[in-house]
Formats: C-alpha cells, sequence, structure tokens
C-alpha cells in the first residue's frame, strides 16, 4: 500500500512540474506575442507625400519597456513610449511641434495555444505635443507652431491570432486587433467637439517566416532532410526571420461632432494599407511603403488636416519569430 502511495505521490508531482513548466513556457512566449504586435517604429524621406506640409523626413520611435513579464505570471505590465517628428522642409528644418505618448499596458494571457493565441491589453496613454498650456481664441485654422494639444486616452484591445507551421521552409502567421479608444480626461479646450474622443480600432496582420539561411551551409537546402536536422540539433539555430508583413488598419470616430454627422467618413475615416520587406542581410529592419487616407490626421494639433498619402523608409520592430522548428522541445 505504501509503494502504490508514493508511486501516486511521485506521479502527481512529475506531472504538476510538467504543467507548471508548460505554463511557464506559454507565459514567456506570449510576450513574444505582445512585442511581436506593437506598432513598429520607421524613419521615411519626404514623410506623408499627399499632405500639405512638405517634409524632410517622419520619423516614429515606438516600444514597449517589460517592466514585468516573469514566467510564473499570465499577465503583464510595459511602459510604452511612443514618439513621432515630422521634420518641416523650411528653412532651419523645424518640427515646431513633435508628438508625444507615454503610458502604461497591462497585458492578460486568454489560453494556452501558442499557434491559436489569445489575449487582451487595458491601457493609459498620455498624448501631447510639448507645448505649454496657454489659451487663445480660435481664429481661422490652429497654429501649428505653438497650438497646445494634450490628451488622456484609456483603450481596450483584443488580440488574437494563428501561426501556420505546416511548412519547415516558410511559416505563416495570421494576426487581428480590435481595439476601443476613449479619451477620458485632461484634454485641450479647442479640440472639444471636433475631435475623435471614442474610436473603434481594427488591425490585419499578415507575416511570414523563413529559416535563417546562415544557419546552413551551401549545399544545404531548407527542405532537405539534412537542413532539417541541423535546423533541429542546434540549439541556436532554430530561429525564423519575418521576411514579409503585410498591415491593414481601419480606424472610424463613433463620438459626436459639431459640424459632421455620424456618417461623415471623410473626417471619421483613418485607413492604412503597409508593406514590409527584410532581406537577408537584414535582422530587425525592413523596407516599408505605406499608402493610406487621414479623416483626422493622428499627428496632434494637426487633427483637421484630412488628405491621402504614400510614405516610404525603413521601419524597425520585433521581426524575428523565435520559435523552435518541428520536433524540438523547447526548455
Amino acid at each position: 500500500m505504501k509503494k502504490i502511495t508514493l508511486l501516486f505521490f511521485t506521479l502527481f508531482c512529475f506531472i504538476n512540474i510538467k504543467a507548471q513548466d508548460s505554463t511557464r513556457y506559454l507565459n514567456l512566449r506570449f510576450i513574444d506575442f505582445y512585442r511581436e504586435n506593437h506598432p513598429l517604429s520607421y524613419i521615411a524621406p519626404l514623410g506623408e507625400i499627399g499632405s500639405k506640409n512638405k517634409y524632410v523626413f517622419s520619423s516614429r520611435l515606438s516600444t514597449s519597456f517589460m517592466i514585468i513579464g516573469t514566467k510564473g505570471q499570465r499577465f503583464a505590465l510595459a511602459l510604452v513610449p511612443d514618439f513621432t517628428i515630422r521634420m518641416l522642409d523650411r528653412d532651419s528644418k523645424p518640427v515646431y511641434t513633435p508628438d508625444f505618448r507615454l503610458g502604461l499596458a497591462l497585458y492578460y494571457r486568454l489560453n494556452r495555444d501558442v499557434d491559436d493565441y489569445k489575449y487582451g491589453t487595458i491601457g493609459l496613454m498620455h498624448h501631447s505635443n510639448g507645448q505649454d498650456k496657454t489659451p487663445r481664441d480660435v481664429v481661422g485654422t490652429l497654429n501649428y507652431k505653438n497650438w497646445d494639444f494634450s490628451t488622456y486616452y484609456m483603450y481596450l484591445r483584443y488580440n488574437w491570432g494563428k501561426v501556420d507551421k505546416e511548412d519547415i521552409a516558410v511559416w505563416s502567421s495570421l494576426n487581428h486587433q480590435v481595439e476601443f479608444k476613449n479619451l477620458i480626461f485632461g484634454y485641450s479646450p479647442i479640440i472639444k467637439g471636433d475631435y475623435g474622443f471614442q474610436r473603434i480600432n481594427y488591425n490585419l496582420s499578415y507575416r511570414t517566416y523563413v529559416y535563417f539561411k546562415d544557419l546552413l551551409t551551401p549545399n544545404d537546402t531548407v527542405i532537405t532532410k539534412r537542413a532539417k536536422e541541423k535546423l533541429t540539433e542546434n540549439n541556436n539555430g532554430s530561429l525564423n526571420k519575418e521576411r514579409f508583413r503585410w498591415n491593414f488598419d481601419i480606424s472610424y470616430a463613433i463620438n459626436k461632432y459639431d459640424h459632421y454627422n455620424f456618417f461623415a467618413a471623410k473626417r471619421r475615416l483613418n485607413v492604412e494599407a503597409a508593406g514590409y520587406y527584410s532581406p537577408s542581410f537584414m535582422r530587425q529592419t525592413a523596407f516599408t511603403v505605406n499608402v493610406g487616407y487621414y479623416g483626422e490626421d493622428p499627428y496632434n494639433i494637426y487633427f483637421k488636416d484630412r488628405y491621402a498619402w504614400v510614405r516610404a523608409g525603413i521601419a524597425v520592430g520585433f521581426l524575428k519569430y523565435t520559435a523552435k522548428s518541428k520536433g524540438y522541445i523547447s526548455n
């Protein structure tokens, strides 16, 4: 009887340890999803072509600093800085009102499947243009040089996606995000009744991944048995590199405007399509081309501008997919 009891106790401990290891792996793997789905940074010569302003370049620097992201918890907390500048093509090349966003994001893992993931996010952001809060009467168009712009908004997001690993040579993923954003306090009086206080956003992102070619010899190809064995045997080697990314973003303001009805898409709608290509000599950077339409320019005090635009440059972010190849058991 004692032997049977000891056997069951040992089996229980073994199953519990394996379950804990699996949960720890999931928690860490989901942190990769949080970071991979974060908007990419970029620099684009000439900026948004189609705007009424001429730019030397526009650039966005955005990342997430994981303050809490342990293997023992299914939630993670990140500090999120998101800064954008547009340098005007004028004497002295001024920026005038840079775009500053800074906030916190709390992520929560909703399932246990890394190939069919789901998670939620709640966040709080401050958005401003670095100008003093000096009251001014609004006469005609806004002054882009020194008008104050400031808001605080909260957002709720739901992300889900599926990773397709059927092909040993090329993997892919289809990723979705829906978001509700709501301004809550601290906004400048000049934007009341003329700004998207509440927005519903949707993002679709399709990505493909290939093996690092420098893991293979010139005689290997990624479809040969030897190549597969080499990728599986090398603990440092079974990394996938993101090669292509296609993004589609659409956003619609649903709050009341003073001079536009609910169906005034020319004012409420923002839409963008983007393609990214990362050649073999790049690691976490990619060439990018973006096209879109702003019914409400998201660049702080420029919110009254609406126009179609195109932008091309170089993007950087978490473009390297780090899942193990088939047959490899992760530690």
